[in-house]
C-alpha cells in the first residue's frame, strides 16, 4: 500500500488520471452533440392572442397553452390595457396544460400587454410578458357566447373556464421586475444555496468519519457530529429564508402581502410543499440525531437522506424524461457531491482543531484515505453531470444560448479547478506526507509544512465549492431556454 503513493506509482497513477479526463471530455462531447432533444420543458407553447399579433376584436379571453402542466401562481394572468389593468378570472384547463382568463368585458380597440406567472410541475416560478392588438372592436360591443376568436392554434377546444379562481387582478404587471421583486429572488435563492450546502457537508461529514477516521482519529467523532449538528441547523434555516423570500416574490415585492397564507401557500406550489417538507424533515433530523457516536447518529443519517430525496424532487430532473435515468444520476450525483464537498469540509475542520490545539496535524493518513474517497466521487460527479446536462438540454447550443447552460459552464470551470487542486493533493502533496511519516524524526519540518500546504488548499477548495453550491442555487432556478 505504501508503495502506491511513491516511485513508479505516481506515474501511473497521473496516466490513468489523464485517460481518464480524457473519457469524460470525450463522452461529453459525443453525448452532447448526439443526444437527441429532451422536449420537456415547461414554457409557454402559444397564446390566443398570439404574441404580437392583431386580433379582430373584440376578445373575450386571453388564452396560454404550456408544454406542461402549470398551475396559477400570484395573480396568474394580468392583462393592461390603454386604461390600464384589465379585471379578469384566471382558471387553469385541459388539465393545467392551459391558463385561460377571462375580462370582465371584452377587450375594445388598442394594445394589450399580458403578463404571466405560473408554477411548473417542480414548484418552480416561471413568468413572461407579451403583447398584442386589437382592432375594430367598440367598447360596447359584448357577443353572446363564443370566444370571439378562433382558438385552433391552441391545440384543444375545451376552455371550461366555470372554476374561475377570482384572482385579484389589481397589481402592477410592471411590479413583477422591481428592485424589491429582484432581490427576493436573490434572497430566496441564496436561502436554497445555503440549504443545500448543509445537506452537502452534514452527509459528508458522516460519510467521512465513517469511511476515513479509524484507529485512534475516531477520537475526532465528537468534531465531525457538531458539524453534522449545525449543517442541520443552516438546512432549515435556509428552507425557511427560502419560503418567506419566495412569499416575497408572490406578493411582488409587497412585504405586508407576503406573510398572508395565500402568498405563503402560493411559494410552496406544485411539488415545491413536498420537496421543502421533506428537506425541512431532514434539517431537524440532522440537527437533533447527531449525538454522542457515529452509530448513535442514525437519525442524522436518515435526515441527510430525506433532505436529499428533497433536493432531488425539486431539481429539473423532475420535469426531464426518461425519469428513471434522470433522476438515478441526480441521486448518485447529489451523494457523490455530498461524499466530494462535505469531506473537504470536515478534513478543513480537523486539520484546523488539531493546530489550533496543538497536535499532531497526522495529515498523512486522513489526506492518503480521503483521497481516494474523493477521487471516485469525483468520477460520479462527472459522469452523473453529463447524464443530467443531457437530459435537461434539448441541444448543445443551450450551453452558451440560454442562461442555465451559461451557468451550467460557469459550474463547470469551477468544478475543474477544484479537480486541479485535489489531484495535485492527490499526486504531490499526499505521497510526500505519507513518504516522510516514515521518517518522522529526519524530516519532522517538511512533514509539518507538507501537512500545513494541505490545510490550506482544502480552505481554497471549501472556498471554490461553496462557490459551485452558489451556482448550483441558482442553476435550480434557471431557465434553458435563451434569454430574451
Amino acid at each position: 500500500m505504501r508503495s502506491s503513493l511513491t516511485g513508479a506509482r505516481p506515474r501511473a497513477v497521473r496516466t490513468g488520471a489523464a485517460a481518464t479526463l480524457l473519457t469524460l471530455l470525450t463522452s461529453l462531447v459525443l453525448t452532447l452533440c448526439c443526444a437527441p432533444p429532451a422536449a420537456a420543458h415547461t414554457r409557454l407553447e402559444s397564446s390566443v392572442p398570439a404574441a404580437g399579433s392583431t386580433a379582430p376584436g373584440p376578445v373575450t379571453e386571453v388564452a396560454l397553452r404550456f408544454t406542461l402542466p402549470v398551475s396559477v401562481l400570484g395573480d396568474g394572468v394580468v392583462i393592461e390595457g390603454p386604461d390600464g389593468v384589465v379585471p379578469a378570472d384566471v382558471a387553469p384547463a385541459e388539465d393545467g396544460l392551459v391558463l385561460v382568463a377571462v375580462p370582465a368585458a371584452p377587450l375594445a380597440t388598442g394594445p394589450y400587454t399580458v403578463t404571466w406567472t405560473a408554477a411548473a410541475q417542480d414548484g418552480h416560478p416561471l413568468e413572461g410578458t407579451f403583447g398584442f392588438t386589437v382592432a375594430g372592436a367598440a367598447a360596447s360591443e359584448t357577443p353572446e357566447g363564443g370566444t370571439g376568436h378562433d382558438m385552433s392554434g391552441m391545440s384543444g377546444s375545451d376552455h371550461d373556464t366555470g372554476h374561475g379562481t377570482g384572482h385579484d387582478m389589481g397589481h402592477d404587471p410592471a411590479a413583477m421586475g422591481t428592485p424589491a421583486t429582484d432581490a427576493a429572488g436573490a434572497v430566496a435563492r441564496l436561502g436554497g444555496a445555503a440549504a443545500l450546502w448543509g445537506c452537502l457537508v452534514a452527509g459528508g461529514a458522516l460519510a467521512f468519519a465513517g469511511l476515513v477516521l479509524r484507529g485512534r482519529d475516531e477520537a475526532d467523532v465528537p468534531h465531525v457530529l457538531r458539524l453534522v449538528r449545525w449543517s442541520g441547523v443552516l438546512l432549515f434555516g435556509g428552507l425557511v429564508v427560502r419560503v418567506l423570500a419566495g412569499a416575497v416574490l408572490v406578493a411582488h415585492g409587497d412585504l405586508a402581502a407576503a406573510g398572508s397564507p395565500s402568498a405563503i401557500g402560493d411559494s410552496l406550489a406544485g411539488t415545491t410543499r413536498w420537496d421543502v417538507g421533506l428537506q425541512a424533515a431532514g434539517g431537524v433530523a440532522v440537527a437533533v440525531g447527531a449525538w454522542r457516536t457515529l452509530p448513535g447518529a442514525w437519525p442524522a443519517a436518515l435526515g441527510t437522506a430525506l433532505a436529499g430525496a428533497g433536493q432531488v424532487l425539486g431539481g429539473h430532473s423532475n420535469t426531464v424524461e426518461p425519469r428513471w435515468l434522470v433522476v438515478t444520476a441526480d441521486v448518485a450525483h447529489l451523494a457523490a457531491a455530498a461524499v466530494w464537498v462535505g469531506g473537504v469540509v470536515t478534513l478543513t475542520l480537523l486539520l484546523r482543531a488539531r493546530r489550533r490545539d496543538g497536535r499532531d496535524l497526522d495529515a498523512a493518513l486522513l489526506g492518503a484515505r480521503f483521497s481516494v474517497v474523493a477521487g471516485l466521487s469525483l468520477a460520479v460527479v462527472g459522469v452523473a453531470g453529463v447524464l443530467l446536462a443531457v437530459g435537461i438540454l434539448d441541444r448543445p447550443a443551450q450551453l452558451w444560448e440560454s442562461t442555465w447552460g451559461l451557468l451550467l459552464l460557469a459550474k463547470v470551470a469551477v468544478v475543474v479547478l477544484v479537480a486541479a487542486i485535489g489531484t495535485h493533493n492527490h499526486l504531490r502533496v499526499v505521497p510526500r506526507l505519507t513518504a516522510r511519516r516514515r521518517a518522522v524524526v529526519r524530516h519532522a519540518g517538511r512533514s509539518r509544512t507538507a501537512g500545513e500546504a494541505l490545510r490550506r488548499s482544502a480552505h481554497r477548495e471549501t472556498a471554490l465549492m461553496l462557490a459551485v453550491v452558489l451556482l448550483t442555487a441558482w442553476l435550480v432556478a434557471a431557465s434553458v431556454q435563451a434569454p430574451g
